[in-house]
């Protein structure tokens, strides 16, 4: 019981130091056009974790993916502050975040979609796609995070 309550409270730490340290996100979403309502795309894209939390995740904590995706945010997040790349504490985030889901072959394709709700994408579609920039981050995180979460859902009913 005491290794997983410290698991739990380390994830819970390393996750909200990430959280703090993307909290340039706030102001992108705000000002600027191409990552607007980029916050609801990290909403629809944090559906797997909404639905892995509540189901009680003892079974997952001490497993060797979800300490390797903390360390891994904790790294991303500090190698981004020292070389003041926001873009790396986003993905420090989207991986402290994901280290809260137990860990699927899917998981991979879920986080790839993360990067549909950092300005990064607004940066790489202005440039492609600009007229169509929102549509295609709710296409894609709705596609992944939806395929995910069903996943999620059927592997805890018992269904392959």
């Amino acid at each position: 019981m005491t290794h997983r309550t410290n698991a739990t409270a380390a994830r819970l730490a390393i996750t909200t130091y990430c959280a703090w340290h993307a909290r340039d996100l706030l102001a992108a979403w705000d000002h600027n056009l191409y990552d607007r309502y980029g916050w609801l795309v990290l909403l629809a894209w944090c559906l797997p974790l909404f639905i892995s939390i509540p189901a009680g995740r003892e079974e997952a904590t001490a497993r060797r993916p979800a300490i390797t995706l903390m360390l891994s945010a904790l790294l991303s997040t500090l190698v981004g502050l020292a070389g003041s790349l926001n873009v790396l504490q986003h993905i420090g985030l989207a991986l402290a975040l994901a280290s809260w889901v137990p860990f699927s072959p899917l998981h991979l394709l879920w986080l790839l979609a993360a990067i549909c709700w950092m300005p990064a994408f607004g940066w790489i579609g202005s440039r492609l796609f600009a007229e169509h920039i929102l549509p295609a981050r709710v296409l894609l995180v709705v596609t992944f995070s939806g395929g995910f979460a069903a996943n999620r859902v059927n592997s805890r009913r018992g269904h392959p």
